[in-house]
């Protein structure tokens, strides 16, 4: 019943700007399609109207062959014959090559333009039965432009997806003798476009990690897809970065429609259910936290003993590696020091260090009934990991 009724309906899509993180929003776009979801109408702002107009066109295969191949020099162009550090912009060693570039006006993205000319058929976006729509910056207006396709003149429309795409640092675009920075700056998420033309059943796809809870809501149903943590940085074309994102904005339209569960990992519904079953309130919230401090990669879906089988792994590997370390780290001075809430060399440690030594320290408040309180600030968001794994059957 839930599928037909979902297949019979139509959505909006609001797209966010945010770089080459954008390329989770193609992730959730193909999870959308496996869900037999149809579109009315697509709005984006920066590389959320990029990746709108691949929506609109209608050929996700041309959008995943340009991400997937996609390098910083198809992205910008430096004046000087020098090459960047980094497929990851903005890192120090880059520093004083974009400074140069910004002071002089900004970095040249034509390689941009050319790119998108070459898989986005501005014929098949004209013609397409899905309405579109995108957020530029008036610097002169100081204000946002919201413009609709029907206003915008065919031959300028990629000078519009670049007047939106247009980050600070960038060099600026002009339209009709207005000169225009990228959507973001006023509206990052341009969902009042569909809003204001009555469309009501939204899906919001966003690349940050914390949900904007100032939107307003008023009769609207909107499904808001974003991850639980960062996704990274905003110009890092790393194909390994690439990869993981895509795979996140799959996974996360899944669960955000009922097909996948979990906070900040990925587990079949009835799987999920059963470790909520294994364990008391708030003990698998702390089993997911541990999992981030022992890094384990989150791009793909665990079964609940998958899930235990490598958590059990990564605390019997940390509990040998502390072991190893106890001594050279003076285990027992920072345990003093703890009681006394003292040791600031604790902020330095590496979280997998200060896991266990809090697991330890725990246990013995267990085992002795210790009555000092542990300093929350020694091991902000470790807590509820050690809690939980001290819980985890050996």
């Amino acid at each position: 019943m839930y599928k037909e009724r979902r297949s019979m309906e139509k959505y909006a899509v609001a797209l966010a700007g945010g770089g080459s993180k954008g390329i989770y929003q193609i992730g959730a776009w193909k999870a959308l399609k496996e869900l037999g979801i149809e579109f009315e109408a697509v709005t984006g702002t920066s590389i959320g109207a990029v990746n709108g107009s691949f929506m609109v066109q209608g050929d996700i295969t041309k959008a995943e062959n340009m991400w997937n191949n996609l390098k910083m020099d198809q992205c910008i162009r430096l004046s000087e014959n020098t090459g960047l550090f980094s497929d990851r912009l903005l890192i120090p060693q880059n520093t004083g090559l974009i400074l140069k570039e910004v002071i002089h006006g900004g970095i040249d993205q034509s390689p941009l333009r050319d790119l998108i000319a070459e898989y986005i058929d501005v014929d098949a976006v004209y013609s397409s039965g899905i309405d579109f729509g995108l957020c530029t910056y008036s610097l002169k207006d100081h204000s946002s432009l919201k413009v609709w396709r029907k206003d915008i003149p065919r031959e300028q429309f990629f000078d519009y997806i670049m007047a939106s795409s247009a980050l600070p640092g960038l060099k600026p675009v002009k339209l009709d003798d207005k000169v225009y920075l990228d959507g973001g700056i006023g509206d990052n998420l341009p969902f009042d476009m569909l809003r204001r033309r009555g469309l009501r059943n939204i899906i919001a796809i966003d690349m940050r990690a914390v949900k904007d809870h100032s939107i307003t809501t008023d009769r609207l149903r909107i499904t808001h897809i974003c991850n639980s943590m960062d996704l990274g940085a905003t110009l890092d074309v790393t194909p390994s970065v690439l990869a993981r994102n895509y795979q996140l904005g799959y996974l996360d339209t899944r669960k955000t429609f009922g097909f996948l569960d979990g906070i900040h990992y990925y587990f079949p519904v009835g799987d999920y259910q059963d470790l909520l079953d294994s364990f008391e309130d708030g003990v698998v919230p702390g089993l997911e936290q541990a999992a981030l401090v022992y890094e384990i990669p989150r791009d793909r879906i665990y079964s609940a003993q998958e899930f235990i089988r490598i958590l059990n792994i990564c605390r019997d590997l940390a509990a040998k590696k502390y072991a190893e370390e106890r001594e050279r780290i003076g285990a027992d001075g920072i345990v003093a020091s703890v009681r006394n809430g003292s040791l600031k060399r604790l902020r330095t440690m590496p979280s997998g260090i200060r896991l266990a030594l809090l697991m330890e320290i725990m246990t013995d408040i267990r085992k002795n009934g210790s009555r000092f309180s542990i300093p929350v600030r020694f091991f902000k968001d470790l807590d509820s990991a050690a809690d939980a794994l001290l819980k985890l059957p050996m």
